[in-house]
């Protein structure tokens, strides 16, 4: 299975083994994994993912455009060929359900991001690892993509949106105070920088 890659904080990227993938990507199928990598740790019943993202269709037609884009999903993350419930595919597929496995050869950025956030800045290596995860930080989540016919999906971004950027607030908020308590000037006002430019209204 070829390890996959996603990036949703800033522009929407999918690598396949650090290559990019050259299928073309619908709107729907980048909500639809958007949607899957981010909560992960449920699965999703079918339904549920057909009205979200096909809310003025039919349940049969919003069932059967589900099954398609996950058909084309499955091959852009490349899972095409696996069994349903191969433990190494990147999404878990079932009759009723759909899962990201987060467990896969996969890694994503928001989730990368969440962890060391997560856990606070309680020492060195703690500071370092957060600083490390405030660098994926590359623009709001999914910046400049939207929806407009799926406003359920539309709200859920919003959603995931506004916290990651009050995390990633909250993290450069953490790091300046950091480094000035312990002379770091220069980097504290690097981390003050950006703290200012995600969010003007703290100056």
């Amino acid at each position: 299975m070829a390890r996959l890659t996603v990036s949703l904080l800033g522009s929407f990227d999918i690598k396949l083994d650090d290559q990019p993938v050259t299928a073309r990507v619908t709107g729907k199928l980048r909500a639809l994994l958007a949607y899957l990598v981010v909560e992960a740790d449920r699965p999703h019943r079918r339904e549920t993912l057909a009205g979200q993202l096909w809310p003025d269709y039919p349940e049969r037609s919003a069932r059967a455009s589900l099954r398609n884009a996950l058909s084309e999903l499955r091959a852009v993350v490349g899972d095409r060929g696996a069994e349903r419930d191969h433990r190494d595919a990147h999404l878990l597929v079932t009759r009723e359900t759909i899962q990201f496995n987060a467990e896969s050869d996969s890694w994503v950025d928001v989730a990368a991001f969440n962890a060391p956030i997560e856990q606070g800045c309680a020492d060195t290596t703690a500071i370092s690892t957060l600083e490390s995860a405030t660098a994926l930080y590359a623009g709001p989540f999914l910046e400049g993509f939207s929806l407009a016919d799926s406003p359920a999906f539309e709200d859920w971004a919003l959603v995931v949106r506004e916290q990651l950027q009050q995390q990633a607030l909250q993290a450069f908020q953490s790091l300046a105070a950091y480094h000035e308590t312990r002379g770091a000037y220069a980097r504290a006002l690097e981390y003050a920088r950006r703290q200012i430019a995600l969010g003007p209204w703290q100056e």
